[in-house]
Formats: C-alpha cells, structure tokens, sequence
C-alpha cells in the first residue's frame, strides 16, 4: 500500500543515511520500525542482511601477475597508496 507520511526532516535524513550503509530501502526500516511498536517480528529477519559494499575497483588485466597475493594488509595499504600516486601522475601528465 502506498501512504504519505509527514517525518522531521532530520529523523528522514537518518533514516535514509542508516538504510544506505545498510544496503536497504527507507520503506523497509520504517516497516520494521512499525512492526517493533506492534511487537511483531519482521518477516525474514533470521537471515543475515546483505549489505552493499563499495569497495576500490582495481583493474587486472588477463595473464598479470596478482596485484596483492601473499601481501600483508600493512603492504596492500601501500601498494594501493603507490597505485594511487601512480594514476594521480597519469592523470595530471608530465611535470614541466
């Protein structure tokens, strides 16, 4: 069912803020929010919420050498930090 509902501007924004970390829509937690005042249980809870992940794309080209394997995560941080000043360089181009 559709409705409108009249929500303070800020409680919205949180709201909205908390379901993007989480993976969700808005409707979806003001629906659990609404069955926690009932004392209901939300259908499907018992199964674990997939959860939206933004992570760095990393280009890797067919037949290349593994950009990270058998590193430490102290030596990924780096080479991702070397990566980085590497395209910032490209992208800017050579210095005059």
């Amino acid at each position: 069912m559709r409705t409108t509902l009249i929500i303070d501007d800020d409680l919205y924004r949180r709201v909205k803020a908390k379901a993007a970390l989480e993976g969700r829509k808005v409707t979806e937690l003001v629906e659990e929010g609404m069955r926690a005042v009932l004392g209901e249980v939300a259908p499907n809870r018992s199964r674990v919420q997939r959860r939206r992940l933004r992570l760095p794309i990393i280009p890797a080209r067919p037949g290349s050498e593994p950009l990270f394997g058998g590193m430490s995560q102290d030596e990924i941080h780096e080479r991702l930090s070397d990566l980085q000043v590497e395209a910032e360089r490209e992208r800017v181009g050579p210095s005059s």
